[in-house]
């Protein structure tokens, strides 16, 4: 007998017909106190600041006082025997959502214990008869304890998945050909040493306090967001982080000379803000030898990530967004007409297409974003700190890029292509879900007012 099938013995127990006018009278005493119930729920949670992260979204204020009202109403309704798997499955899908949404198992245990207090406490109230009042307390625990514990083996279950994956996702690498990688990255860098020498030695005023900061950059948006995904062998992360601190100290440092008019000083700031940025460069390209080693492809066509890893990207970038108040946005691209160009050209240069494409989005992203092949010819790409504009922006450079670009297909043959896309934009919410079909139903939208066109959802597609 497996884990499932005790569980399904205890439920049957606990729904037994001889509970089940307990249970409608437990129902029936609690049903005017849901509301108040829910509402210290919700109170008491807030004063944890963990929770508050999550919790002061307007649609999580709006939603989870009902959805956990709806809870405590299915848990005290007797289900057929046939129904006790879809109430395990109900409770299964709750266990997702708080690993989803990044609820620690403590807060939870917490929360249930809020929950239970305040019932008991009431039911005190209700229930004269200390024998049946006992008989009551002892169901409810029991039941409380087999759903906490679905919960917990659902939460568990999906930790353990997306820790899997993460570390899968380490061991690849973040990009298609490290090399490549790397040396974009000192290019990023190189060019913003460039731009701030500029600025130091040519402008007229000069605010150290206003200055662009490394960390702010392409190159600094990068380590934020991809430096600790590289590989979970060579933990550079924090080491790029601590050289992006120092650099930026060694421009600002530079610049309160200038404008101080320490010229020597100056002139030894600047030599300092070389060493330190030309120190990082050498770390990066350090990092090619080791890296190549671990950098394996993801999509056989294309050399993109996969589905796999998108729950462990979206888990981080929305954890990112929380913490850090970094928006970030989701494109999802649809090449049209695409089942065409397969049937009029056949499935290997349709492949050319989509390797071509694919190589298009590359050359046409930050340094900091993710792209996904998100099935057949979908791609899915995450933007990493922008907002509606910027968004827009960057998907409708994409979509003209692709409009006039040349396909080249076997025989000298070349095709012009369209793409239709869809933005969603992250609003705070912690269900990374709800950006995703966000950003799907905008395709989808743009797909219905002709195609080649680029929509953006401002408006939630669910509650």
């Amino acid at each position: 007998m497996n884990m499932r099938n005790i569980v399904e013995i205890e439920l049957a127990e606990i729904y037994a017909s001889d509970n089940q006018v307990l249970l409608a009278e437990i129902a029936t005493q609690l049903e005017p106190e849901l509301a108040t119930i829910a509402e210290f729920f919700y109170n008491e949670l807030l004063q944890i600041p963990e929770t508050t992260l999550i919790l002061k979204h307007h649609i999580v204020q709006k939603n989870l006082p009902s959805a956990l009202m709806q809870w405590i109403r299915v848990l005290l309704i007797p289900p057929q025997t046939a129904d006790i798997q879809n109430l395990i499955k109900y409770q299964e899908s709750i266990g997702s959502i708080h690993a989803n949404v990044n609820v620690s198992p403590s807060f939870f245990a917490h929360g249930v214990g809020i929950l239970k207090k305040e019932i008991y406490r009431r039911l005190e109230q209700f229930i004269a008869e200390r024998e049946r009042l006992f008989t009551a307390l002892t169901l409810l625990e029991r039941l409380f304890d087999i759903v906490s514990m679905i919960i917990a083996g659902s939460y568990f279950s999906s930790e353990i998945r997306h820790e899997t994956n993460e570390l899968s996702l380490k061991m690849k690498g973040v990009t298609q050909n490290t090399a490549i990688e790397c040396e974009r990255l000192r290019t990023l860098l190189l060019d913003w040493l460039r731009n701030m020498l500029t600025l130091l030695h040519q402008s007229q005023t000069l605010d150290p306090s206003a200055l662009p900061k490394l960390q702010y950059s392409n190159f600094g948006l990068w380590v934020t967001y991809k430096a600790d995904l590289i590989s979970h062998t060579l933990n550079v992360s924090d080491d790029l982080k601590k050289q992006i601190m120092e650099i930026d100290d060694a421009l600002f440092e530079a610049a309160k000379h200038r404008v101080a008019g320490e010229t020597t000083q100056f002139f030894s700031a600047v030599e300092h803000l070389n060493e330190t940025v030309t120190k990082t460069s050498w770390f990066i390209s350090s990092l090619v030898d080791r890296m190549i080693e671990i950098d394996s492809g993801m999509d056989v066509l294309t050399r993109l990530f996969n589905r796999r890893y998108l729950e462990t990207i979206l888990r981080r970038q929305t954890d990112i967004s929380i913490k850090q108040g970094f928006p970030y946005a989701v494109l999802i691209i649809d090449m049209d007409h695409f089942k065409q160009t397969n049937d009029q050209y056949g499935h290997e240069n349709g492949d050319r297409v989509l390797k071509n494409f694919a190589e298009l989005l590359m050359l046409n992203i930050r340094a900091s974003d993710f792209i996904f092949r998100f099935g057949g010819e979908e791609f899915l790409i995450v933007l990493g700190n922008v907002g509606p504009d910027e968004a827009m922006k960057i998907a409708e450079k994409i979509r003209n890029r692709c409009e006039t670009h040349e396909f080249k297909l076997s025989g000298g043959l070349s095709i012009n292509h369209t793409c239709s896309i869809g933005i969603g934009l992250h609003d705070g919410h912690p269900d990374y879900n709800r950006v995703i079909r966000q950003a799907d139903a905008a395709m989808y939208a743009a797909k219905k007012r002709g195609r080649n066109q680029t929509v953006l959802m401002m408006d939630p597609v669910d509650p």
